[in-house]
């Protein structure tokens, strides 16, 4: 299951230790569920929040993480989402 999206991942993740925060922004285009691959930045994914942004916020649910992937469930085609991953560095 692919999410067809606009993906733009922030180029400044923090770290602190073993941790790292990875945020970005996703634009929903044609589907309303989909994964996101950390695979090349995270080794795992402790925590995941996404939130609408935009005149009419929306929420956006997370279906589940697997090692490092999250799979979404349900976002608005055409909608705008802030997102954060809280994980294990690669």
């Amino acid at each position: 299951m692919a999410l067809l999206a606009t993906l733009a991942i922030d180029p400044r993740p923090t770290v602190f230790g073993n941790k790292a925060v990875i945020t970005g922004t996703l634009t929903a285009a044609g589907a309303t569920s989909g994964h996101i691959d950390f695979s090349g930045l995270l080794a795992s994914i402790d925590s995941f929040t996404i939130n609408g942004t935009g005149g009419t916020v929306r929420a956006a649910t997370s279906d589940g993480i697997d090692g490092s992937t999250v799979n979404l469930g349900a976002v608005v085609s055409g909608a705008d989402y802030k997102f954060m991953a809280i994980g294990n560095r690669s």
